[in-house]
């Protein structure tokens, strides 16, 4: 006579249910958070234009070296400066009190724009520390003329005719993305 088969090797494991609703409403929780606090995030942006590679159509435009005015924010100054020695460097000190001496900085690069009215791009190189509201007030600096600074003009190559520049140096390019203090 045989013996009935154990039951032990036939026994199945017992499904387990897991329970998803807590970790739906942690998700759903989530997601709301997420969304409630981007509308209370502001982004700036300062627009710049990306150093290009040169080519040759540059390359013959470029026989004569050009301009390429250069700032440079340091601890104590800030200096106009060209590297192909167009201009004698300019370093203009910082206020007594400290920060940088915006008007003398402006009164400068208007100089420079007489002299050389097509000029439209600086390089900017501020310092590791430099902060936010210092970069935003020097280029509004850069950029834009007073109502009181002197009219330069500038001949129109298309028609001829010698008109008032709109801006000083409205190309403005960030030069030490990649490097660090000087």
């Amino acid at each position: 006579m045989l013996k009935r088969p154990s039951t032990r090797r036939r026994s199945t494991a017992p499904e387990i249910q897991l329970n998803l609703v807590p970790m739906l409403d942690a998700l759903v929780t989530m997601i709301s958070f997420l969304m409630f606090t981007m509308a209370f995030l502001s982004f700036t942006m300062i627009e710049s234009p990306i150093p290009m590679v040169s080519s040759q159509e540059n390359e013959a435009k470029l026989k004569e070296p050009p301009l390429q005015l250069t700032l440079t924010i340091k601890d104590s100054e800030v200096t106009l400066w060209s590297p192909f020695d167009h201009i004698q460097p300019v370093s203009i000190p910082n206020k007594p009190e400290g920060g940088i001496d915006l008007l003398k900085m402006h009164e400068a690069l208007v100089g420079i724009k007489q002299k050389f009215p097509h000029e439209n791009q600086i390089a900017f190189v501020p310092k590791g520390g430099t902060t936010y509201d210092d970069i935003v007030q020097i280029l509004d600096s850069v950029r834009n003329f007073d109502k009181t600074d002197p009219p330069v003009a500038v001949l129109n190559e298309k028609t001829g005719v010698s008109e008032q520049a709109k801006q000083l140096f409205g190309d403005v390019i960030f030069a030490n993305l990649l490097g660090g203090e000087e």
